[in-house]
């Protein structure tokens, strides 16, 4: 994050993934997860309650990722949006499979999303000019039943 007040610096927050679904063996690749950011922890004690209250404010506390995109063997890419409550960011992200054939298999999961000129209502920040969202995960893959 770059603001006015501090400057350049780093968060690094952590949240679970509640759980999704990936399909790229018809022509159009999907993504869909879900990832509690009501849980979303930064290490700073802080920092941590004034975000969850943010969350608490503007969402359900859930954060869905949709995307669609086409497969190149294990390598998929995936362009869609990120929501939680009302803001809608698009995101690229990239998955990579990671294991052999055999369930259950793990799909690793990279993408970014940039904010510009936003306000985040916490204190210390204000303005902020610009956000960079770095997303990493893992999704457990298991066929369908």
């Amino acid at each position: 994050m770059k603001t006015d007040r501090v400057g350049v610096f780093v968060i690094d927050a952590h949240a679970p993934i509640l759980g999704g679904s990936a399909d790229w063996t018809s022509q159009v690749a999907q993504l869909t997860f879900d990832v509690a950011i009501s849980e979303v922890k930064t290490g700073n004690p802080l920092l941590d309650p004034e975000v969850h209250a943010l969350v608490k404010k503007g969402s359900d506390g859930v954060l869905t990722y949709h995307g669609t995109g086409s497969a190149d063997g294990d390598e998929v890419q995936f362009e869609g949006t990120a929501k939680a409550g009302d803001v809608e960011v698009p995101m690229a992200i990239t998955g990579d499979v990671e294991g052999s054939g055999d369930d259950p298999r793990d799909l690793r999961l990279t993408g970014t999303a940039t904010f510009s000129d936003v306000h985040i209502p916490l204190p210390g920040f204000g303005h902020v000019h610009e956000v960079k969202i770095h997303v990493v995960g893992v999704l457990q893959l298991t066929r369908p039943s």
